[in-house]
């Protein structure tokens, strides 16, 4: 084999390698950006499920709030009350 055609035949193997390896960082990225997308619902829907739960605490941290104000009236006692001095 002449020198030439050496250099042509590690040339085209060369470029052959690249074009694979390009191929599989194009397959990568397409599968990380599946990933990314499907990370990126879960966490929208976490998000929103987080919202929820947040509310729902809130709500019943004021019902709480409003049977104790309503249980301490209706037997005239208060929190204070309920313990010793010295508790």
């Amino acid at each position: 084999m002449t020198k030439k055609r050496m250099e042509k035949a590690l040339r085209n193997n060369v470029e052959k390698s690249v074009e694979k390896d390009i191929i599989s960082l194009q397959e990568l990225v397409s599968h990380q950006n599946e990933d990314i997308a499907r990370l990126s619902d879960e966490l929208f829907a976490q998000q929103k499920e987080v919202a929820q739960l947040k509310h729902d605490l809130a709500q019943l941290r004021n019902e709480l709030v409003a049977t104790k104000d309503r249980l301490e009236s209706e037997f005239d006692i208060s929190t204070e009350e309920q313990h010793p001095p010295h508790y």
